[in-house]
């Protein structure tokens, strides 16, 4: 059991292979626990999760091994907090009370780790006594976590707890203290799915689903100021590779990590059809960023404008090939200043370029609001050609890089779907309600 003012942090490594993987590390150091970091970059599908909704058959990505191992830090954390030592629980055939399954429940409601960036080292322990301040200011207020964030932490604590269980118990010969054993871990497993189904409920934040992600006129205002040549751009200096990065994001709503992972090569300069090719290649070897470029949805084909391929081609001809840290690389956006120039840059360069843009404009803005963005217009222009449902999600889900049977283009077109009932419900109104004005009795 870790020291309650022992630091705790979250850190990339690159095994003899340059795989990169996180662990949870204590002390600047030492692993927190062999057994949380075997669970965080081992095989997540265990027996006992085989067939279960929703669990995937693929290894989880690097991006989503960091989100698991922010949670588990949590989890480690405040569990050491408390003076419960999980593995030996589990190992002694004992699991969590209720009353501690509770405890643990209203502590990931309402703190919120530092994990934001995730190029920060920072440490965040959760017996600090700011943290401590922090949970009893908002305890009779409102949580601090969404329902999203809520829900993947228990079950982080489930899935952990089930992997010990395998780890200590599974597919052993029956006896009597085996059955008590299964008996109390299935007690557990039940009651905490309670809390997790409940989630789903439990949301205090509601969105306005009329309210665009970025409204029209703010929209138009940063399409000017992005470009290189605008007056108002916030930057003094890495213009173009600012106004080409933005255009992407913006043009084709494709994620981050599809912009840090675009290499030269990847580059289609058709004269009729200029397009860039978005790769699945994880644990790529060539690249050596502490946080490795990742893309999350299939390969595809994304097509851009024959304006946009000339600036891009027009940057790697000036811009990067001044940089002579870049000729040992392929990728397209390079840092431009400072000990990192010529290498690739990185997704916490993006982000702040993005919330700088947006502060010029007066609007919170970060790269997923883009992308919402996109879809917002996309639906619009695909209606005005005439397209009909069912062709306009088909083809929004290629472009978004979706598998066939993702549920996405439902949640992107929330904002259009709205307006549609509305004009609709508008309508029906007009026709029930009697005029109240200029008709004789």
């Amino acid at each position: 059991m870790m020291e309650l003012g022992a630091s705790v942090k979250v850190n990339l490594y690159r095994d003899t292979n340059n795989h990169s993987f996180p662990l949870v590390i204590r002390n600047s150091v030492f692993p927190a626990c062999l057994y949380l970091n075997a669970f965080l970059n081992g095989n997540h599908n265990s027996p006992i999760s085989k067939g279960r909704k929703g669990v995937s058959t693929q290894a989880p990505s690097l991006n989503t091994r960091i989100k698991y191992a922010y949670e588990l830090k949590l989890l480690y954390c405040y569990f050491a907090d408390k003076g419960i030592n999980l593995v030996d629980r589990v190992a002694d055939g004992e699991f969590l009370s209720r009353v501690e399954v509770e405890d643990f429940v209203r502590a990931c409601k309402l703190y919120a780790d530092d994990s934001d960036s995730q190029e920060s080292s920072s440490v965040v322990s959760i017996s600090d006594k700011r943290i401590r301040d922090a949970i009893h200011a908002t305890a009779n207020s409102h949580s601090q976590v969404s329902a999203h964030t809520f829900r993947q932490r228990l079950i982080r604590l489930r899935s952990y707890i089930e992997y010990l269980y395998v780890c200590h118990h599974y597919d052993q010969a029956d006896t009597v203290y085996k059955a008590k054993t299964d008996d109390k871990f299935r007690a557990f497993q039940l009651y905490i799915n309670k809390f997790i189904s409940g989630a789903r409920k439990d949301n205090t934040i509601t969105k306005d689903p009329f309210e665009s992600v970025i409204s029209t006129d703010k929209f138009f205002e940063l399409l000017e100021i992005i470009k290189e040549s605008s007056p108002k751009n916030p930057f003094k200096s890495s213009k173009l590779r600012n106004q080409i990065i933005m255009q992407i994001l913006i043009d084709t709503g494709v994620r981050v990590g599809a912009v840090l992972k675009l290499k030269i090569s990847d580059l289609v300069d058709d004269w009729d059809n200029p397009r860039f090719l978005i790769t699945r290649t994880p644990d790529d070897a060539a690249d050596a960023r502490r946080m490795p470029a990742a893309n999350k949805t299939k390969a595809l084909s994304v097509t851009v404008s024959s304006d946009l391929m000339k600036l891009i081609k027009l940057y790697v001809s000036t811009v990067r090939a001044s940089h002579s840290s870049a000729h040992k690389h392929d990728f397209v956006f390079i840092s431009e200043k400072g000990v990192s120039s010529g290498q690739p840059i990185s997704y916490k360069a993006i982000h702040k370029l993005v919330d700088k843009f947006g502060d010029a404009v007066g609007t919170k803005l970060h790269p997923h609001k883009l992308r919402h963005k996109w879809n917002e217009i996309f639906t619009d222009k695909a209606e005005e050609a005439g397209y009909d449902a069912a062709q306009i999600e088909d083809m929004r889900k290629y472009s978004m890089g979706w598998v066939e049977e993702s549920k996405m283009a439902q949640t992107y077109n929330e904002f259009k779907l709205a307006v549609n009932v509305q004009k609709l419900s508008a309508k029906n109104q007009s026709k029930s309600v009697p005029s109240l004005g200029g008709a004789s009795e």
